[in-house]
């Protein structure tokens, strides 16, 4: 669904004019409408930690390079993603501020993993990095902003022309700019905006799939070294 036609599904459901065109429309019906869409999309996407928008990034380690610039598209790390994969050992990341200080302070803290920091839209690792780890590899995982695509497939942090289409689901961004359409005119929007919240909290249940919940106690496979329930003599 494009911007177009998602906007002309807002007003057929509102029971206003479609407009014909959004993007460069002096149409109010139609700037408010593009504008009511971007800020459905950008609220939606930092609603959950949507599995489309989950990326995985990664940086080289350089010789007393401390500083490493993240993805252009980077919103947000996820906790506890970021590995040192040539150690196999996880980073600690983010070292939160206190903790940064409390370490720069003791300069004779090393231990087997390193720890970073996310600052100026670059992670920052609090040891030097030493001749042994360059070349190693960090992967992490993120959010990405670019929650719109143009029609070209390339990801974009909003809509920007007719053609521009969402990666969130669609279903979910009309209802989002029905009910904040009705609230800007002064209608009924509250329905509505239930309807979106009931389909929002099913979208975010469902999204990426879940692990089973035992309720008996009984032990659910993980992942990495399993230890065996019995044989240990």
């Amino acid at each position: 669904m494009s911007l177009l036609t998602l906007c002309q599904d807002v007003a057929y459901e509102v029971g206003f004019p479609a407009p014909d065109s959004i993007v460069g429309n002096t149409d109010q019906t139609a700037q408010q409408l593009f504008r009511l869409a971007n800020r459905e999309g950008e609220a939606l996407s930092q609603a959950h930690n949507w599995q489309v928008l989950t990326e995985e990034g990664s940086i080289t380690l350089v010789t007393a390079d401390q500083d490493y610039a993240l993805p252009g598209d980077f919103r947000y790390i996820v906790p506890m993603t970021t590995w040192n994969r040539s150690d196999k050992r996880i980073v600690i990341n983010p070292v939160t501020s206190e903790q940064w200080q409390f370490l720069k302070g003791w300069t004779t803290i090393n231990g087997l993993n390193l720890r970073a920091r996310i600052r100026g839209n670059e992670m920052e690792f609090e040891q030097t990095i030493a001749a042994g780890d360059n070349g190693k590899s960090i992967y992490f995982e993120y959010l990405s902003k670019n929650w719109a695509a143009d029609s070209g497939g390339t990801s974009q942090h909003k809509f920007q022309a007719d053609t521009d289409t969402g990666r969130l689901d669609e279903e979910l961004i009309t209802q989002g700019v029905v009910w904040r359409f009705k609230k800007a005119k002064g209608l009924d929007w509250e329905p509505d905006f239930q309807e979106y919240t009931n389909l929002l909290n099913k979208k975010k249940a469902r999204d990426g799939g879940a692990r089973k919940l035992s309720m008996g106690g009984e032990r659910i496979h993980t992942v990495g070294v399993n230890v065996p329930d019995k044989g240990f003599g």
